[in-house]
């Protein structure tokens, strides 16, 4: 019986996708089955994926005649899952050999943990320029509950989407599944704040994916102004889903901290016109102050 399913969604993958896959062939773990799903493309990625049907124990190719989007594609894939453990891979990206065997590990040791992901390394083509999330990049460990919750709804997403690994009875007792409501954009974040409420999400202080980042990376999420009105309406109704835990002050923060990088991400004169509209209705945000400063300081 397969203990991991590996899930692998994809839309126009096939520059990328070979350099994925023998990353997964390549791991130390090797009880898992792999299952596809082309979501309404017709670029080479089946094909690909044919070249790699006798290399794995188990490969499965699924299709969506259209394009329906991330979070009906990863509820299809779930769908299909026959491992105890569901492993998230993303096209684009190269996740190294002990990846799958350390978390297998971790959730056969600990049942409480429901949920396990790791270090990012930011990859622009030719060498490794950050790491995500800090908090595990600095040896610290992801709080539990609702504290866990309210630091991915405060300071945005703090997991490693692209390499989570989580039980399938956590998903499936719970209802859980991958919204629909913003299209391709925010779906793993949501299902983290859901997701942090009904289990233990845990954290390795280890590397486990690259993730391509090259300036020229067609991605879903390089639409910015798109990405930013979802992330906003994100904010808005998880503090009308959640009342009880979020308040008036703690939705505010969190709209800042997304304003904050919407202003961070500007250059020029449109940085300073845009800081100071946000500056003006927001004086005393010290994080505003110090974002300035260190634009200067960069410049110096």
């Amino acid at each position: 019986m397969i203990q991991v399913s590996v899930i692998l969604p994809i839309y126009n993958g096939a520059k990328t996708l070979s350099n994925t896959l023998d990353s997964l062939l390549a791991q130390t773990y090797n009880d898992f089955e792999v299952i596809a799903c082309i979501d309404g493309t017709t670029d080479d990625s089946e094909y690909i994926l044919k070249q790699y049907t006798l290399q794995f124990k188990s490969l499965t190719i699924l299709k969506n005649k259209n394009n329906r989007g991330l979070g009906p594609t990863m509820n299809r894939l779930i769908y299909q899952a026959k491992g105890d453990y569901i492993a998230v891979a993303e096209q684009d990206d190269y996740y190294y050999p002990e990846r799958l065997q350390l978390q297998v590990e971790l959730l056969n040791k600990d049942q409480s943990i429901g949920l396990v992901s790791g270090i990012a390394e930011f990859m622009n083509g030719t060498h490794v320029n950050g790491q995500f999330p800090g908090i595990l990049v600095h040896g610290k460990q992801y709080p539990k509950g609702v504290e866990m919750f309210m630091l991915n709804y405060k300071h945005h997403i703090k997991v490693v989407n692209s390499c989570m690994m989580f039980r399938k009875s956590v998903h499936f007792d719970n209802g859980l599944y991958f919204t629909q409501h913003y299209p391709s954009i925010s779906v793993d974040w949501t299902y983290i704040l859901r997701f942090s409420l009904l289990s233990n999400i845990h954290g390795l202080n280890q590397v486990l994916v690259g993730l391509d980042r090259r300036p020229e990376r067609n991605s879903v999420t390089s639409n910015k102004k798109k990405q930013y009105k979802a992330t906003r309406e994100l904010l808005r109704s998880f503090a009308y889903e959640y009342p009880e835990i979020i308040k008036k002050e703690d939705y505010n923060y969190a709209l800042r901290s997304q304003y904050l990088l919407e202003i961070s991400s500007k250059s020029g004169i449109s940085y300073i016109m845009v800081w100071l509209l946000h500056f003006i209705n927001n004086p005393l945000e010290k994080r505003y102050i110090a974002d300035i400063k260190k634009r200067i300081l960069q410049k110096l």
